[in-house]
This record gives C-alpha cells, sequence and structure tokens, in this order.
C-alpha cells in the first residue's frame, strides 16, 4: 500500500545551505524572474531546482516578491525546472529554454532582456507555465 502524498512546505529553509546554491558551474548569465500564483499573487516561500546534464545543479529560493535567480553557463540552451511550493502535494516540473531554443510551449521560454534572461512561472491559471504530468 502507498502512503499518499504529503505537501512540500512550508520547511524549506532547513533542508538549504547558507551559502547561495544558485549559480551552476561556468555561469556567467543571469536568468531571473518571479513565481506567481493562481491568483497573480507572487510566492514568496517557494524554491525551485534547476538542473542539466551538461550545465550541472543550482537552487534558488524565492523572495517576499516571489523573485529567484540562476547564474547559467554562456551558450546553454535547455535546463529542466522543479518549483517546491506549499499547497503542492508533488513538484511541478517544467523545462526553461533560453531565447532562441525550440521548446514544446512558449511559456517554457525565458526571454532576453540586455543582459539577462527574464522566466516568469505562474502556477495556475489561463496564463499558466506548462508543466509535465509525472
Amino acid at each position: 500500500m502507498r502512503t499518499p502524498s504529503q505537501t512540500v512546505g512550508p520547511f524549506f529553509s532547513f533542508g538549504l545551505c547558507a551559502e547561495p546554491q544558485n549559480e551552476l558551474p561556468g555561469g556567467s548569465v543571469h536568468v531571473e524572474g518571479q513565481v506567481f500564483d493562481g491568483e497573480g499573487s507572487p510566492v514568496g516561500d517557494a524554491m525551485l531546482e534547476l538542473w542539466s546534464t551538461a550545465h550541472g545543479f543550482g537552487r534558488s529560493s524565492t523572495d517576499r516578491e516571489g523573485r529567484f535567480s540562476f547564474l547559467v553557463p554562456e551558450g546553454a540552451e535547455r535546463f529542466e525546472l522543479m518549483v517546491f511550493a506549499r499547497g503542492l502535494l508533488k513538484p511541478a516540473v517544467t523545462r526553461l529554454y533560453l531565447d532562441g531554443a525550440t521548446a514544446e510551449d512558449e511559456t517554457m521560454v525565458a526571454v532576453r532582456s540586455d543582459d539577462r534572461y527574464r522566466f516568469d512561472i505562474r502556477l495556475q491559471g489561463d496564463a499558466a507555465t506548462c508543466f509535465f504530468d509525472f
């Protein structure tokens, strides 16, 4: 018999290191954005994990305004991304494509603005980010 899922929050800080973990090896390109709930409000206590077999792993928590950031290597095109937040029984899994890469859905594309990329995550609603069903 399987044990039912439990929500993943709100105790992320116990599992996070004091040092920043949002810089992937060789990171020089900024990727930043915000996490929003279904009503459009920022999610101020989410955690994101970003990884690529070619470029490594990073983790970023959100601030009170739902903001997060990563430093990724120049030339990287695609990353896997997991969002952990209160109320989610399982992490939400998506991909992050840097502008110019071919994506399955436009909500997975980070858009370049000056010297950085912008990638907002919407957990629900008409403009929700495309998540994979596992």
